[in-house]
């Protein structure tokens, strides 16, 4: 499928792209591409932003606005995408070259096969005529941390803040009581680290469906939206350009997560994001160094276990105050849905493959927010075969399977989830290996599960 992104009413372009859907992104009520990001850099006092940032943004935004409205069962195999962009740069010269490397680095990404391509675009998305009235005082900070309200990424910005680092926290606000909660730990954090300067900025981005030359809309969405973190990322490198081109951006996730390893044979293909693998961020760091971005990014838990993190940072007044209040759910305002009729929501559901995860990670603290207990075989006599319960009969029988592998069998795991180096790889081994046994011991503190995992 073929688009254009239209940044600022330009014309249609020449005939070869005919019959392609049309992205709007511009500051006005009828785009079909909108997010406040622009509001943010101006109340940094920025009538502009340097062009490199903007125009990753823009990149990063287009990426995302595809990958959730393009529906993958309109394709043969119901997942595999081919996707043909063009995107309007200001710095056509320094974007164009990286073209190739985008598709790779994305095709990783999403499992699509890409197609982009580069255009010359006068107008500045960023663009302001006179100062703001509104004033967001950043200067303090000396980093920027995607925060996304999740355990990891509290404990990421803890450990930040207990190593004197002064952070800009950024959240993507995609509903208003999540965006509640992060405000909350922001507000702990700089009680708690009074002497260094914590700052939350929270920015909202979606698309509507794009249109054809004939106003129709593509029909359909897509819920794997593995192209969300991407613009996460994009959106923390304006900020971190604005502040200067030497701040840092950090990324705080689990490795065995990041990793994302199929549980099962049949769960390849698998939705959950590839961000945080190595091959993603490294492929994605030489891309923005190529056309002069000095900002780096880095996943300092990468090859730490959720448990690993949860324990470096578990003695702390600040980890005390909210760790039971993050959320680490894949889907965490169904809680509201379920037949309790349980409105306490965003609540981590309990079931899904991130809540297992976060459950093991807890073992050494008290957690009890979820709507349900899944590692439990009642959990599975009760919803059976039913999707509710398919993440955790997928991690108990990748448990099972751990413990008949030997380490060449988890290592050819390791590879066969992208291109790593024998160093990655054997870190990952040792990683791999300690989540499977923190799991092995959730599961094994109910008698009837420890007998389906062959105790």
């Amino acid at each position: 499928m073929r688009f254009w992104v239209d940044k600022e009413n330009e014309m249609f372009p020449n005939k070869e792209w005919d019959g392609s859907y049309i992205f709007t992104l511009i500051r006005k009520g009828y785009s079909t591409i909108f997010t406040n990001i622009a509001d943010i850099w101006y109340r940094m006092d920025q009538l502009t932003i340097p062009e490199i940032y903007e125009d990753l943004f823009i990149i990063g935004i287009s990426v995302f606005a595809l990958d959730k409205r393009i529906d993958r069962r309109k394709f043969p195999d119901c997942w595999t995408r081919n996707i043909s962009v063009s995107i309007p740069v200001l710095g056509i010269e320094r974007w164009k070259q990286t073209e190739e490397l985008w598709n790779k680095t994305l095709t990783f990404l999403t499992g699509d096969i890409w197609d982009i391509h580069f255009r010359k675009c006068e107008k500045q998305f960023s663009k302001r005529e006179n100062p703001n009235r509104k004033h967001l005082n950043l200067g303090g900070c000396n980093c920027v941390c995607l925060f996304s309200g999740g355990l990891d990424s509290y404990c990421g910005a803890i450990r930040l803040l207990e190593n004197g680092s002064k952070p800009c926290l950024i959240g993507h606000n995609e509903y208003p009581k999540l965006r509640s909660k992060q405000g909350e730990f922001a507000e702990t954090f700089q009680k708690l680290y009074s002497k260094q300067e914590v700052k939350f900025v929270s920015f909202t981005a979606n698309s509507h469906a794009p249109k054809n030359l004939q106003g129709e809309p593509l029909v359909g969405t897509e819920n794997t939206s593995r192209g969300r973190s991407l613009l996460f990322l994009c959106a923390a490198l304006s900020i971190a350009g604005i502040l200067g081109q030497n701040v840092p951006v950090y990324i705080p996730e689990n490795g065995f997560i990041g990793l994302n390893i199929p549980l099962t044979n049949s769960r390849k293909g698998t939705c959950s994001t590839r961000t945080t693998h190595p091959y993603f961020l490294n492929s994605f760091s030489e891309i923005i160094k190529s056309v002069g971005i000095h900002n780096t990014i880095d996943n300092f838990f990468a090859y730490s276990t959720k448990r690993e993190i949860v324990d470096l940072v578990k003695d702390t007044e600040a980890f005390k105050s909210h760790y039971k209040d993050t959320i680490s759910c894949s889907h965490p305002c169904l809680a509201r849905y379920n037949e309790k009729g349980n409105n306490e929501y965003p609540i981590n559901c309990g079931y899904c493959y991130p809540c297992l995860i976060r459950k093991s990670s807890l073992m050494n603290a008290q957690d009890f927010k979820y709507s349900f207990s899944a590692e439990t075989k009642d959990f599975l006599n009760q919803y059976g075969e039913s999707e509710k319960s398919n993440d955790l009969r997928a991690v108990i029988s990748a448990v099972y399977q751990y413990k008949c592998m030997q380490d060449s069998d988890i290592k050819n795991k390791i590879r066969l989830a992208g291109h790593l180096t024998e160093e990655e790889v054997n870190k990952f081994l040792r990683l791999y290996k300690a989540t499977m046994e923190d799991l092995d011991e959730l599961f094994s503190v109910n008698s009837d599960m420890k007998k389906m995992l062959g105790k």
